[in-house]
């Protein structure tokens, strides 16, 4: 009978007779502050992210029921987080955290989801088994979305035993944004600027899973996110592959006459050097040679662009969305197009030109490219130092 108590509301919401049911679970509260930084505490980062991503779903997906397990500072058993949400019938749990470590370099995300025999109790684990899959795409979708707007390391994903992702039967993430013990992570998330732009990560992640899951195609989506997983932030990869190019340019006697680079799209650089766009700087650095170590290869210097918005369909240069900036590019990924403005080699000339087209669009970050190929801006960064 239990059993049939949880596949009931299942399958009527598979069939469109009841709205989804997503819970939201801003980790920690009260008494529990979870990791605590000079700035700020987790339990307040985790509750104010909570919030934000609360009401971008509001409204953006309406028909989506969202349950938070608390919406205030209060302390909130891990049991009683479970529970709300099984009575809930819900379809997804999403739990947000704030990672730790002695050592302070470590920064970047990674989301955790319930592996298989998590739980002793033989009616959960089955109940709970037949999401393992979507469990694990979704925390994919997740550092997906990090990666691709931009945050530090790429840490993974990884099937454990953690309490509140093994005793939910639903698709169930726990996702730790970042980490408060490494200075640069902690004022990053303690700022509304990055408790914003996380917040629409994790909205974009659950967009896409909601797409992938409502139109049958998450087996694929998540066959190709296996595929690509570990691969896409290769920092330690990225570092041997410049520290080979170097090697390979001190070992020749007579290095070859150096042309100038051009660098692909996308994004690229104006053309025009003389001309100007709306939102263009005097100190036009971005249109200059690419630095003399890395003209060898075009692609070992990465692009900084800003990525205005994304959007189903490409737009003219001319559409009034655009709010009269440009030069723009477009970017196919998926279904949708990543309109990206501007493209520079100088990542302080970006931060300079991202304050400025946040006045009018307030959600626009920066991205990085190393040829055809997106990498995060921690990468970029690197292959940069690694270059001088």
């Amino acid at each position: 009978m239990l059993l049939f108590l949880v596949w009931l509301p299942c399958q009527l919401a598979a069939h469109g007779l009841r709205p989804l049911v997503w819970v939201i679970d801003p980790g920690h509260g009260g008494h529990d502050h979870g990791t605590e930084g000079r700035l700020c505490m987790e339990k307040d980062v985790n509750l104010r992210i909570s919030q934000l991503l609360v009401k971008l779903l509001a409204k953006h997906k309406p028909g989506i029921r969202v349950i938070v397990t608390r919406d205030k500072d209060e302390f909130v058993s891990l049991e009683a987080r479970c529970r709300k949400a099984n009575r809930a019938n819900a379809d997804l749990f999403l739990s947000i955290h704030v990672n730790s470590a002695p050592n302070k370099l470590l920064m970047g995300t990674e989301s955790f989801y319930a592996r298989r025999g998590a739980t002793s109790n033989a009616v959960l684990e089955g109940a709970r088994s037949r999401y393992i899959e979507k469990s694990e795409l979704l925390a994919l979708l997740l550092q997906k979305n990090y990666y691709d707007a931009g945050r530090q390391a790429d840490r993974g994903i990884k099937a454990t035993k953690l309490f509140v992702t093994a005793n939910v039967m639903m698709p169930s993430v726990l996702t730790e944004v970042g980490f408060m013990s490494n200075r640069e992570d902690e004022i990053y998330l303690a700022s509304e600027t990055g408790q914003q732009e996380i917040a629409r990560m994790l909205f974009n992640a659950l967009m896409e899973y909601y797409t992938t899951t409502q139109g049958k195609t998450y087996k694929k989506t998540l066959k190709t996110l296996r595929h690509s997983n570990g691969t896409r932030s290769g920092v330690d990869a990225l570092r041997l592959e410049v520290k080979e190019r170097t090697a390979k340019r001190k070992d020749k006697e007579q290095p070859a006459k150096k042309e100038e680079p051009v660098v692909q799209n996308p994004p690229k650089a104006s053309d025009n050097p003389e001309k100007k766009d709306t939102l263009a700087t005097a100190d036009n650095r971005a249109q200059q040679p690419l630095p003399a170590d890395a003209q060898e290869s075009s692609t070992a210097i990465p692009v900084f662009s800003i990525q205005l918005f994304s959007n189903s369909t490409e737009m003219k240069p001319d559409d009034k969305r655009l709010k009269g900036v440009s030069p723009v590019t477009f970017v196919k990924v998926g279904d949708t197009f990543k309109c990206l403005y501007q493209g520079t080699t100088d990542y302080q000339q970006a931060k300079e030109q991202l304050k400025k087209v946040r006045e009018k669009f307030p959600d626009a970050f920066i991205v990085a490219y190393l040829g055809e190929k997106p990498i995060s801006t921690a990468e970029a960064l690197e292959l940069v130092r690694r270059a001088r």
